[in-house]
């Protein structure tokens, strides 16, 4: 797998530190709601990622991290290699992950080559396989994955992204032992587009996405809106 996208500048994607996005191609998930529809779809010319080391070099006094997000980094079988190679450059290293590659995981972790992940939770193990688009779905990865994150000690957040046909009262409530004990959570805004690999799919309204950060808010250290105008 390669990178196939670059943001250079992002104020947003990894809380207050000016940041490139690197977007890699491929995933193993399908979830209709996906706004990277290409990504996932493998539709996209590889960007040579010698050309982004020698872009992060120039930008070494102006940017503060590099985020890797996708489709599916852990997928990349030299991600590792990357991140240790900007890390080497001095840039902090967020990664973006569905949690399905808890080894991976585990090892960038223990060798110290991120420093922030973003997780995505997607819903209710109830319907966790249709909601990342899937037949069937082995959710043991997926639970290593959360508990990995909640004990390792490095900064991470978890991320669910509403959408009505998929998130209601009575899912919200089956995701609070999920996410029972985690530091911080967002609860994403959905908006469809063209873009996503389903596109008659439905938002969350703000006030049903205020219903669910209650029900979860005992669950959580920290849990907020995101996307939302409140």
């Amino acid at each position: 797998m390669d990178f196939v996208g670059i943001e250079k500048l992002s104020l947003v994607d990894f809380d207050n530190n000016l940041s490139v996005v690197l977007f890699c191609e491929g995933c193993n998930f399908r979830c209709p709601f996906c706004h990277n529809s290409s990504l996932v779809l493998c539709k996209n010319e590889k960007i040579d990622f010698n050309d982004i080391l020698e872009y992060l070099k120039e930008r070494k006094k102006l940017l503060d991290g590099v985020v890797i997000s996708g489709g599916e980094p852990t997928l990349m079988n030299d991600l590792a290699h990357k991140c240790k190679q900007i890390k080497d450059l001095g840039y902090l290293v967020k990664l973006d992950t569905n949690g399905t590659n808890p080894t991976v995981i585990k090892y960038l972790i223990d060798n110290k080559l991120v420093d922030h992940i973003a997780m995505d939770i997607k819903g209710s193990f109830v319907n966790y396989s249709e909601i990342v688009g899937l037949t069937s779905l082995d959710l043991n990865n997926i639970k290593e994955s959360i508990n990995i994150l909640k004990t390792s000690g490095i900064s991470y957040e978890f991320r669910t992204t509403l959408v009505k046909e998929f998130h209601n009262e009575e899912r919200v409530k089956e995701m609070k032992d999920i996410v029972k004990g985690a530091k911080k959570m967002y609860l994403q805004h959905f908006v469809s587009s063209s873009n996503c690999i389903n596109p008659s799919l439905h938002e969350v309204s703000l006030e049903d996405a205020k219903k669910f950060k209650e029900i979860l808010q005992d669950s959580v250290e920290f849990i907020s809106l995101r996307g939302y105008e409140e």
